[in-house]
């Protein structure tokens, strides 16, 4: 049964099917509370973690039941909480339509914090937060320092949080230089009771794809043996024509540095969306994969191709998407999540590959809180 005393124990909003805290185990901590608005991935978490009173997953927007998210704080006797707010306002990659709900999220989160700091059977040790880059940059538009006074989204996260007597660190960082074969910029904002809570100095090493799943491997919990037969070593579709143009991309180039006539383009054979820059882009074995993203089985998506290897004829192998399997492990997931996912769920690649472009990375979540 759930003993609070075992661990650190701490809430999750936005948790993205506790992807990115599957691993908090390993440094003292637990997720015992947690929020996810979208259903699939509620049900996936709650499945993963809900056992044996481990955790109690809510399935809500959260900043509409902030009395009753502190009334659960004070039920789990947690010390902290981790935010990892939509993104999509934020970032260039997806679009950035700030001003929207979703955009304010960060106001609710706050007056979560002053909500449970105001409880006397309440302590709020800490608090983590994830988002992109442009979360905790000193320069963002009007529609952000309008409502703020003037003010960045950081820069009122810190009075707030100071206010409550917790010191705030924030920092650019990415995920490839801590333990994780992808490169995955982040915004992190860390904010603890007393005293500084500060950033792991990073690796001298990245990890790339080679090391991670060349040689026909993937890394899992217990060996570094790749399995073939592994039932999340699935492939997303891809057409025959686009496939012989795949073929003939080299590895860490993109479709744009085809050679005439496998270049990808329109039925008039003008130049299409496959023209630009990262689109149908195979990885680099021997670089930190792109960002993978929520569409990681999309050529349209950037970077999302296998790096594939130089055949004899001059063409590449592996003209696809990189697997499920291969983006767990690409991701840092482990065996300890792949084996508890649910039978409902083992083969929805799409629920599957969204939880790994939108979650937190195990392995950097793991080396900031190891360093608290």
């Amino acid at each position: 049964m759930f003993n609070p005393h075992n661990y650190q124990n701490c809430m999750f909003i936005a948790c993205s099917s506790g992807v990115g805290s599957s691993k908090l185990h390993d440094v003292g901590y637990n997720v015992s509370a947690a929020v996810e608005i979208l259903p699939e991935r509620y049900l996936l978490h709650r499945a993963i973690y809900d056992r044996q009173d481990a955790c109690k997953t809510c399935l809500f927007d959260f900043a509409k039941h902030i009395p009753e998210l502190v009334d659960l704080y004070v039920e789990r006797h947690l010390r902290g909480i981790l935010f990892t707010l939509p993104c999509q306002p934020f970032s260039l990659a997806g679009g950035q339509h700030l001003g929207d709900y979703e955009t304010w999220l960060f106001l609710a989160a706050l007056e979560l914090c002053q909500a449970i700091a105001k409880r006397k059977d309440a302590v709020l040790d800490f608090t983590f937060w994830e988002n992109a880059p442009y979360f905790i940059s000193p320069n963002q538009d009007k529609i952000i320092t309008d409502r703020l006074n003037g003010a960045t989204i950081l820069q009122h996260i810190t009075m707030i949080m100071n206010s409550l007597g917790h010191d705030v660190n924030a920092s650019k960082i990415n995920a490839c230089h801590y333990g994780t074969a992808q490169s995955r910029e982040r915004g992190i904002v860390l904010t603890q009771r007393g005293r500084r809570w500060e950033f792991p100095a990073p690796d001298e090493k990245d990890l790339v794809i080679r090391d991670v799943i060349g040689n026909g491997k993937f890394i899992t919990l217990e060996s570094n043996q790749f399995d073939p037969n592994s039932e999340f070593h699935r492939i997303g579709y891809i057409n025959p024509l686009q496939a012989e143009c795949i073929r003939h991309t080299a590895t860490g180039c993109a479709a744009i540095n085809n050679p005439p006539p496998y270049k990808f383009v329109n039925i008039d054979g003008s130049l299409c969306q496959g023209s630009h820059i990262g689109v149908a882009g195979r990885n680099d074995w021997d670089k930190p994969a792109h960002t993978i993203i929520q569409g990681s089985d999309s050529l349209c998506g950037d970077w999302t191709l296998h790096p594939g290897n130089l055949q004899p004829d001059g063409t590449y192998d592996n003209a696809r998407y990189f697997s499920v399997a291969e983006i767990f492990a690409l991701s840092g997931v482990d065996k300890r999540f792949t084996d508890a996912i649910p039978p409902w769920a083992r083969k929805n690649d799409k629920l599957l590959r969204e939880i790994c472009g939108e979650a937190l990375l195990p392995n950097l979540v793991n080396r900031i809180f190891a360093n608290r």
